[in-house]
């Protein structure tokens, strides 16, 4: 059955990161996730998580400084081992909080190389990192980025995503299905989940155009729930909206 997990690096935001925890269980949340977690000691994180109640079911690998703009660095041979490290940090956070799924950011592609070179160290990389999570019982997924709100990802859309894990070939690694970034490309939500059913890993959702919460733009949240219903997906959808106020109850059908 289809759960939601709130994203506790975007949500909640007028809380401290260590309160927001007990408020997404409050709010009738039974899991949540977050970007690298978000205190100061990121050991604290899922202490706060289990204390309320809950299961950290993703934890993204640290992508370097969002705010300016990176998103990851496995295309960067200079960064490899960091990039494993970071995985293999980021399940430790994930599995402390009963959780098992590593976001691994694949990056943003660079002038001074060629992009096959650059996504072919990034598939060594994302490989290596499966096989350090794996001592974990963690697995890696891998994002797609629109190239509207992210300049010169590596994974514009899902069906690169798609590709990507599948030239990756390791039975550890699929695709962090993202219904905001898919309509960001251009694309339908729903025909493009259709397409990369069997790789998908773990949704994300936030409504499109704002990145709002549920029903403030044009992707149905339930539509899109019964579609992967449909599909066989059985994991988590992470709603990973901007709240333009006090964060809502985690949605219930009416």
């Amino acid at each position: 059955m289809i759960g939601f997990s709130a994203h506790l690096g975007i949500l909640f935001p007028e809380l401290a990161p260590l309160e927001r925890p007990a408020a997404a269980r409050a709010a009738g949340y039974e899991a949540v996730e977050a970007w690298w977690p978000p205190a100061p000691h990121p050991g604290d994180w899922p202490g706060a998580v289990r204390a309320a109640g809950l299961r950290a079911v993703l934890v993204n690998a640290d992508g370097g400084d969002l705010a300016a703009g990176e998103r990851g660095f496995c295309n960067l041979p200079e960064r490899a081992e960091a990039v494993v490290e970071s995985a293999r940090a980021a399940a430790r956070v994930a599995a402390a909080g009963g959780g098992d799924l590593v976001n691994l950011l694949a990056g943003r592609f660079t002038p001074d190389r060629p992009e096959a070179d650059q996504l072919a160290a990034a598939r060594a990389v994302v490989r290596d990192a499966a096989d350090a999570v794996a001592d974990q019982g963690a697995r890696i997924v891998i994002e797609h980025l629109n190239d509207t709100d992210v300049a010169r990802p590596l994974l514009p859309t899902p069906a690169d995503a798609a590709a990507f894990v599948e030239a990756v070939g390791h039975e550890g690694v699929s695709v962090l299905f993202d219904a905001y970034h898919a309509a960001m490309a251009g694309l339908d939500p729903l025909e493009e989940a259709g397409r990369v059913a069997r790789l998908i890993g773990h949704v994300q959702y936030a409504d499109h155009p704002g990145r709002g919460a549920p029903g403030t733009g044009t992707i149905d949240l339930w539509a899109l729930v019964d579609r992967l219903d449909a599909l066989g997906y059985e994991g988590h959808v992470g709603l990973e909206f901007l709240p333009a106020g006090p964060t809502p109850p985690a949605p219930r059908r009416g």
